[in-house]
């Protein structure tokens, strides 16, 4: 499952996420690392034992698709067809 969210996201925000997922108590697989697009910092990601890979894109608020295209796109993707983040 891919869990993404924008870091400046008032209405869910990445803090409740992030308590959300550590209630959960599964084991980390990859811990958090920037992905890259064009250059720039895309967002975090983090992985689990379990299949949870969660995932923030940088910069962008509850609409992260509308506002951070590239960034998102590559986000799930990439996540679908099992390529590296």
């Amino acid at each position: 499952m891919l869990f993404y969210s924008g870091d400046t996201d008032g209405a869910v925000p990445t803090f409740g996420s992030l308590q959300w997922i550590k209630s959960l108590n599964w084991t980390t697989k990859n811990v958090w690392r920037t992905y890259m697009v064009d250059g720039q910092v895309g967002g975090y990601t983090e992985s689990f034992y379990g299949g949870l890979t969660f995932a923030t894109v940088n910069g962008a608020g509850h609409m992260a698709p509308q506002w951070k295209r590239p960034q998102t796109y590559q986000l799930v993707f990439n996540w679908i067809k099992d390529i590296p983040i």
